[in-house]
């Protein structure tokens, strides 16, 4: 999707930076092949595009080393799939099936936070005893490193996975931790949430999923904004992706098109050391998922 300002553009630097280091770590382990999959790029005001398709595509796709073939590997390295014809992808048999056999197809997320120092880093849902004995009035998600989905994502991005087999994952990086939930369990959060009766305090609360309203401001145009409905993922609901240190932090000035300065923070550098539940998340996800098995 094309950018829509200084502030896109900026979120979009930052981001990237959250894939690179993704795709950087998975390509130390032997036991995974990552590439970059969804189309983004930053335009110029005047060339911008609005991305208008019912599907929504994830940012990356890993693949079991075991379940790729050399004429797969060679397909996938040689090609820039993030800059790909969609259309000759489709009609491509040999590309749309090595696209199929991913294990799992990554949204990536990024958010500028010192997560381990949050105050709701250690935020805990309440179990159904908890909440009988003291219900609670209002459900506020903690200040923690939380995973946050549109609700407009939600649906494009399960239109993708319906209509290519491969489960997604959302992976939301921080500076020292990120964090990883199946889209499957957001979605079926949310049918909980829209099931008639279901008693939404009680059930943000001990899931520890949230579904609320959040504004999104736009320093780039003089305080227009939009208000948008998200889903938020506590931590201690989500798989820990790993620990992430040697990031640099750093700001970076760029000018609107109202020329007006705005500033933004940029990450780069880094290394992760990924936890074995995010490696049995990305090897374990077809079968969780029920998507058909790849060889």
């Amino acid at each position: 999707m094309a950018g829509r300002g200084i502030d896109f553009e900026h979120r979009f630097k930052t981001s990237r930076w959250a894939e690179d280091l993704l795709l950087k770590s998975l390509a130390a382990h032997p036991d995974f092949l990552a590439v970059r999959f969804g189309l983004s790029q930053v335009r110029a005001p005047g060339e911008v595009v609005f991305d208008k398709s019912a599907s929504k595509e994830p940012d990356l796709l890993v693949y079991q080393s075991t379940s790729l073939t050399e004429s797969d590997r060679s397909l996938l390295t040689g090609l820039d799939l993030s800059s790909g014809n969609r259309e000759e992808l489709l009609r491509g048999n040999e590309l749309l099936s090595v696209v199929k056999k991913a294990a799992v197809a990554i949204e990536v997320e990024f958010s500028p936070y010192r997560a381990a120092e949050m105050k709701g880093r250690n935020w805990r849902p309440k179990t159904p005893d908890e909440w009988e004995r003291r219900p609670l009035k209002n459900a506020i998600p903690p200040i923690a490193p939380n995973i946050w989905v549109k609700e407009e994502d939600l649906g494009r991005l399960t239109a993708w996975q319906s209509q290519f087999q491969v489960p997604i994952i959302i992976a939301h990086l921080f500076d020292q931790e990120g964090f990883a939930v199946s889209l499957k369990d957001v979605s079926e959060f949310n049918d909980l949430f829209q099931a008639p009766d279901t008693d939404h305090l009680q059930l943000q609360m001990t899931a520890g999923i949230f579904k609320k309203e959040q504004a999104y401001d736009r320093q780039d145009a003089q305080g227009a904004g939009e208000r948008k409905i998200v889903f938020v993922v506590s931590p201690a609901v989500a798989v820990k992706i790993g620990t992430i240190e040697e990031v640099k932090v750093q700001a970076q000035l760029g000018l609107s098109a109202s020329k007006k300065y705005v500033a933004h923070t940029i990450f780069s550098g880094g290394t992760i050391t990924f936890t074995p539940g995010f490696l049995s998340m990305l090897a374990s996800q077809r079968r969780s998922h029920g998507s058909p098995s790849v060889s």
